[in-house]
């Protein structure tokens, strides 16, 4: 016979202790005096020595059993605290997501839409990494996160399943105050002799960008770059120039310095969902993704949305 103990000891155990007698303790266990008395009986051949002194019908505790209790009591503490996680899990009140982003999507878009999920799942951890899309891509195929959210076409080819989160049209931006900010629409002749702050030319849309403006030789004067399109706009209201920029990082900013304008012809970003093909996803991965595409569905106008 195995002398290992069980948490089935642990709990009679403890139940007697409490109850000081065999009927206490089946009563707060919920089972039959004998079950209790075989378990505790099963107890002490274990551990080999005696844990109570029957007398006149009670269980009194030895000096061994007074100095085991401390021990057995958090053994017990410890199970129920695991008992509850797994079932917390199980219910998604719980769990932790590996999320990167692009800087977009990562500054002007998750930071609200992780706030209000953590509110309504406060026991959940979402850990944020921002980083270029390519990197972005990368950390999900090497397990460096859950779920990855990339400025690419859903069809680009990359490793793990791909999944559209959005499909949006560019902004022009310029200061409240510029000849420009009462216009319906702008178009590339509008731009032609302004100063522009543009993005990186590592960064695809400023491809995009550059090849309309040539295409309808527009000159325009070039003297900031920058990678990350909150900090065009940000260079904006300082009074650097105009721009385009993405329609998450427009539609999450708040200021009364700049206006967003429609821009045509459309230059169109993606927002992509990128999962590991590989690993299995926590649990609480899909309602997130549900909760995100709620929000950022909700921020965009939808005048800035492509039509599907």
């Amino acid at each position: 016979m195995s002398k290992r103990l069980t948490l089935r000891h642990l709990e009679a155990f403890r139940a007697v202790m409490a109850r000081n007698s065999v009927t206490g303790a089946a009563e707060l266990l919920g089972v039959t005096q004998p079950v209790v008395t075989r378990l505790i009986s099963d107890f002490e051949d274990r551990v080999a020595f005696p844990l109570f002194i029957r007398k006149k019908g009670r269980l009194i505790p030895t000096a061994e059993a007074l100095l085991l209790i401390d021990d057995v009591q958090q053994a017990m503490t410890l199970v129920e605290r695991i008992s509850y996680a797994s079932s917390s899990i199980r219910e998604l009140k719980q769990g932790k997501l590996l999320v990167a982003a692009a800087p977009a999507v990562a500054l002007c878009c998750l930071p609200q839409a992780i706030a209000t999920f953590t509110k309504e799942n406060p026991e959940t951890l979402i850990s944020l990494h921002m980083d270029a899309s390519p990197t972005v891509l990368d950390m999900v195929h090497e397990g460096r996160a859950d779920l990855g959210v990339a400025m690419l076409p859903a069809s680009a080819t990359t490793s793990g399943n791909r999944e559209l989160l959005l499909s949006g049209r560019m902004v022009a931006v310029v200061p409240r105050g510029h000849r420009l900010a009462g216009e319906p629409v702008l178009r590339p002749a509008d731009f032609d002799g302004e100063d522009f702050i543009s993005m990186s030319p590592l960064i695809e849309a400023r491809t995009i960008i550059d090849s309309i403006f040539m295409a309808h030789n527009v000159q325009r004067r070039i003297r900031i770059e920058t990678q990350i399109s909150l900090a065009v706009i940000r260079h904006i209201e300082a009074g650097a120039g105009i721009s385009l920029v993405d329609p998450v990082t427009a539609a999450g900013y708040r200021s009364d310095l700049v206006r967003f304008i429609p821009f045509e012809p459309a230059v169109v970003n993606d927002y992509t969902l990128v999962t590991s093909a590989k690993r299995k996803p926590p649990l609480i991965m899909k309602p997130f993704i549900e909760h995100v595409r709620q929000h950022i569905s909700e921020m965009v106008p939808p005048a800035w949305r492509m039509t599907p």
